[in-house]
């Protein structure tokens, strides 16, 4: 973000200080980040920045002075505008609808062609028919920002229905083969911070954009959150866990540093 940007930014975040102490949550937008920014004020002890699904995420505390607090999202804004340059966050939003026109995307195993289709009423959809061609209605009507997040809805909601008993399936695989731990649930979800998470009630969940991940790259990130089973931790025992069940894993995971972030739908 460019220091005038930057002012002007502040600036308006300032204009707005009796409305931000008044609200908990506020949401602006600037020209120089793909996303607008979420700013909560909220009861907590200190500030935090995050990239989420749909938005930069500040969170203040309440107790500060508005000066604490235009100075924090500044160093926050700042540091959203490198990230999101050094790993593309946020691709599918830079996008020009235009890229999405007759794409092909690889899920899992298959790649298919996307096919969009604008019609004047009905709503939007997704047709799959078997064949590789994943037909999309969007509404005319509809933004270019509007028509994008209903294209990676749709895609999202495809993924998740038609390829969860593939992931299932495999993470089972690997589990029979190497760590024989009891699985509560496998599913998947949305996220663009993580590729996989174990929780401590023995459930896995993966990303969603996992599957557009090279096969042995997929195996990787189930073979990191299955040795979780064993270890909730990044510990020497949690590592030896893994290279038992994969030996090559670090260029897997070296691949998923490199490349990890310039995967979306």
């Amino acid at each position: 973000m460019s220091k005038a940007s930057d002012s002007l930014f502040i600036a308006y975040f300032y204009e707005y200080s009796l409305f931000v102490r008044l609200m908990s949550v506020n949401i602006y937008h600037t020209e120089n980040l793909p996303v607008p920014v979420k700013i909560i004020v909220e009861r907590r002890s200190s500030a935090r920045v995050s990239l989420g699904k749909n938005a930069v995420i500040v969170r203040l505390p309440k107790h500060i002075s508005m000066r604490e607090k235009e100075i924090t999202v500044q160093k926050f804004l700042v540091w959203a505008k490198q990230q999101i340059r050094e790993k593309n966050y946020y691709a599918f939003e830079q996008n020009p609808i235009e890229f999405y026109h007759e794409k092909e995307i690889k899920i899992w195993d298959t790649t298919f062609k996307i096919d969009i289709e604008y019609f004047t009423t009905g709503r939007n959809k997704l047709s799959f028919r078997g064949s590789e061609i994943l037909k999309i209605y969007l509404l005319a009507s509809l933004s270019e920002s509007e028509k994008k997040m209903e294209i990676q809805r749709l895609l999202l909601r495809f993924t998740e229905r038609y390829f969860l008993k593939a992931i299932q399936q495999r993470t089972l695989f690997w589990n029979d083969q190497y760590f024989k731990e009891q699985i509560e649930k496998i599913d998947l979800k949305h996220t663009i911070s993580r590729w996989g998470s174990c929780s401590s009630n023995r459930k896995i969940s993966f990303s969603t954009k996992l599957l557009l991940l090279p096969e042995s790259v997929i195996d990787y990130v189930i073979v990191h959150e299955l040795a979780h089973l064993k270890e909730m931790n990044h510990s020497a025992r949690f590592w030896k866990h893994v290279e038992r069940a994969m030996p090559d894993y670090k260029s897997h995971q070296k691949w998923l540093q490199q490349h990890g972030n310039s995967v979306d739908f």
